[in-house]
């Protein structure tokens, strides 16, 4: 049997842990083009890595105010400290189908999101990622108990 590098077969699991995590993680780059789109968004909003790689933000979700999410970019890139968007502030940012209608009564998913800087090597921030948790239960139970 062919023995693999350690570092090769850890590579490789990070890959797959990317694109199989119960959790949307894109990448992009300071004109806000996508680099990196895993499985949860692709399962989500419908979009395949190859439709969404090298693409704008702007374009794949029309919907999304740029001079505001210009803004809420600005400190990760500026400073390379975390910024947050939660439901309770805008239920969502990229209009994803709600993939359990049956359990939850909601038309879209409601998310929580993580802008995250990602440094080089020497330090610059030319990318963000960005980590999108799906609060639509969360959102349901607080709107219900109301």
């Amino acid at each position: 049997m062919l023995s693999l590098p350690a570092e090769f077969e850890q590579f490789h699991w990070m890959v797959d842990m990317v694109h199989n995590v119960d959790l949307g993680l894109i990448v992009i780059d300071r004109a806000h083009n996508v680099q990196v789109w895993n499985g949860f968004m692709t399962h989500h909003s419908g979009i395949q890595p190859n439709d969404a790689i090298g693409k704008s933000l702007f374009e794949l979700f029309p919907e999304i105010p740029q001079d505001w999410f210009k803004l809420k970019t600005k400190p990760v890139y500026d400073l390379g400290c975390r910024s947050f968007i939660t439901w309770q502030q805008r239920p969502y940012l990229f209009k994803c189908r709600n993939v359990r209608p049956v359990t939850q009564q909601a038309d879209f998913m409601y998310q929580n999101i993580t802008l995250n800087p990602m440094r080089t090597p020497t330090g610059e921030v030319r990318t963000l990622f960005l980590s999108i948790q799906d609060a639509t239960a969360e959102a349901l139970i607080s709107q219900n108990s109301e």
